[in-house]
């Protein structure tokens, strides 16, 4: 939220907070990715408990991770090992394709900077519903369940 409020687009995945970005700022000016958030449970009970295969062009960069083609292999090996041999939790694999594909569709779009101007004043414009004021009014009702206090002068 943060980031768009300072004029940048996000690219991320299908999620609650980006889900949320999304419905204010309008799906022309976010890139989403991945597999919807309610699909994610059955994926990763699939993982645990039946096969997981690694997305071959994904495999293909561990590979060169471990090589040592983008700097010492040893750096990122709890990252491989975590999708590779401990279920892929965070689904890495899963949504990778979809990741390459959307980074194209920010590459294309970026191309077009009057375009691209125009997305993010557009977003930064339709972010009022994440007002600090809201947020907290919302949490102390349904949350903390308080209520505003006077203040005298």
């Amino acid at each position: 939220m943060k980031f768009v409020l300072n004029g940048g687009l996000i690219i991320g995945t299908c999620d609650g907070a980006n889900i949320e970005i999304t419905r204010e700022i309008g799906e022309n000016n976010i890139f989403l990715f991945g597999n919807l958030a309610e699909d994610v449970e059955d994926l990763r009970h699939a993982h645990t408990y039946g096969s997981h295969s690694i997305d071959s062009d994904l495999d293909r960069v561990f590979s060169e991770i471990e090589k040592g083609t983008f700097g010492t292999p040893d750096d990122f090996g709890a990252l491989i090992a975590a999708v590779r041999q401990h279920g892929d939790y965070y689904l890495v694999s899963d949504d990778f394709r979809s990741y390459i594909q959307t980074h194209s569709l920010v590459d294309e779009a970026y191309r077009n900077q009057d375009e691209w101007v125009s997305k993010c004043i557009t977003a930064v414009a339709r972010m009022g519903f994440f007002t600090s004021d809201r947020c907290i009014d919302e949490y102390a009702e349904s949350i903390w369940n308080v209520e505003p206090l006077a203040v005298r002068e």
